[in-house]
């Protein structure tokens, strides 16, 4: 139990709802969600409504969503990355929102390969994600975009549960030109991501930075076939990074580190 606790959630102080400092509050009365829910806007050194911007969105935004502001505001304002807007999204609670937003399905696998009933995961923790994702790309970016200047270039950041919504999100008509996977949940539903990721015909274009270790093997090996899939399709510029001796949280400073780097390189070519 406390392993997949580790797994499914950072940090228990993530519940509480605020606003980190030197950062704005947006709340969207959602259609699709049905209830009321914020998001976090950080700006770039110097931003100017005369210039067009990349977004970086952040999934768990209550534990990341200062260290990933703080990293991209120091590479934007010398130069390493083009200067960007990050958002960060909160979870309404944790404990059962956060499972019920990221995931499709219903599992009935867990990270190690064992078998589990409809006690473990059903309606009240999982399964959520279409609804969750129309809310993204329909209520949350657009609202983005209406309120500062952007430039459509938009990035996905997401870790665990949120590497998994970023894997699963490739099989279906989305608007990010780059997506972030750190340890990305691959095994839930017995790696029904690689089996959409297959099935879907796939052809937009788009980077993908994935990062990964080692425990449990069951969880490795999912995320090393989605990998080879990967490899396969033209469509996709792919970066990767193993962390032998990182754990399934440690590996997330480094990961965002080397990945927004690779992908966000001052004057890349888009």
């Amino acid at each position: 139990m406390f392993v997949f606790l580790i797994f499914s959630v950072s940090y228990s102080w993530g519940q509480d709802s605020f606003c980190p400092n030197d950062a704005t509050q947006h709340t969207i009365t959602s259609t699709f969600l049905k209830e009321d829910r914020t998001y976090w806007v950080s700006l770039p050194l110097k931003y100017s409504d005369s210039i067009q911007y990349p977004v970086i969105y952040v999934f768990d935004a209550e534990w990341r969503f200062d260290l990933i502001r703080n990293i991209a505001f120091d590479l934007g304002a010398n130069q390493k990355i083009e200067k960007s807007i990050v958002v960060g999204i909160p979870h309404v609670d944790w404990e059962k929102k956060r499972g019920v937003d990221l995931t499709f399905s219903q599992s009935r696998i867990e990270y190690d390969g064992e078998a589990v009933d409809s006690t473990w995961y059903n309606a009240s923790n999982s399964g959520g994600g279409l609804k969750f994702f129309n809310y993204l790309i329909q209520e949350l970016i657009p609202d983005v975009n209406t309120k500062y200047s952007t430039n459509d270039h938009e990035t996905l950041v997401g870790h665990s549960y949120g590497g998994y919504f970023g894997g699963y999100i490739l099989s279906m008509e989305h608007p990010f030109e780059v997506i972030h996977c750190y340890d990305p949940s691959i095994w839930f539903s017995d790696g029904e991501v690689n089996k959409r990721f297959q099935e879907s015909g796939r052809s937009k274009p788009v980077k993908f930075h994935i990062t990964y270790q080692p425990i449990p093997e069951f969880h490795k090996k999912k995320i090393e076939r989605f990998i080879e899939l990967m490899e396969a399709d033209e469509t996709i510029i792919l970066t990767k990074r193993f962390y032998p001796d990182d754990t399934h949280n440690s590996l997330f400073m480094d990961s965002f580190y080397r990945g927004i780097l690779e992908t966000h390189r001052y004057a890349s070519k888009k």
